[in-house]
């Protein structure tokens, strides 16, 4: 196929192909390292890119996968948000809805979230900022990338960016 290669959105098939390609991707964590501070910079150009290529060819609510399988850090402030939202006071909202872990602090576990309906958020103008950054393209990927990995088996936007990257900076060459 000449152009861009055919995205795919299906996350169960996400699922599929990025634990099928774990073992590529914690190499293909190393290969970036490896980069000049100056090729870096040029990979989180083009990674940027194609992330956002990929999230202008799918639309989010159709998949919803990212609301099925991840904790979403909470604020104070998110929490007040979110009960001002639901009518409810601060500690209903964490009595019912945050978790709190030494690791991961207060935070919604989204598996699946409590305010997914069908594949759209309840809550949507009160969400947290860490659903209003997903899936979080941009920024240093050599530092990320383990989130990157970690996320692909979830976000066909990260899956695509990814293999996409792999191609686009020479990974699978060097293999």
């Amino acid at each position: 196929m000449i152009g861009r290669p055919r995205m795919e959105k299906d996350p169960q098939q996400v699922a599929r192909l990025a634990e099928k390609r774990r073992d590529e991707n914690w190499r293909f964590r190393s290969f970036l390292k490896m980069l000049s501070r100056r090729r870096q910079r040029e990979v989180n150009r083009i990674a940027e890119q194609y992330g956002l290529e990929a999230e202008s060819r799918i639309d989010c609510r159709e998949c919803g996968a990212c609301c099925r399988d991840n904790a979403i850090p909470v604020s104070e402030e998110e929490i007040e948000r979110l009960a001002g939202r639901l009518g409810l006071s601060p500690d209903e909202v964490r009595a019912k809805y945050i978790s709190h872990d030494e690791a991961e602090g207060d935070h919604i576990d989204a598996r699946p979230c409590p305010f997914l309906n069908g594949n759209l958020c309840s809550v949507y103008d009160s969400r947290p900022e860490g659903c209003r950054g997903y899936p979080y393209i941009g920024g240093d990927i050599a530092t990320r990338t383990i989130g990157i990995i970690e996320r692909a088996g979830t976000c066909p936007i990260i899956f695509d960016m990814l293999e996409r990257l792999k191609d686009a900076v020479g990974f699978r060459r060097y293999r």
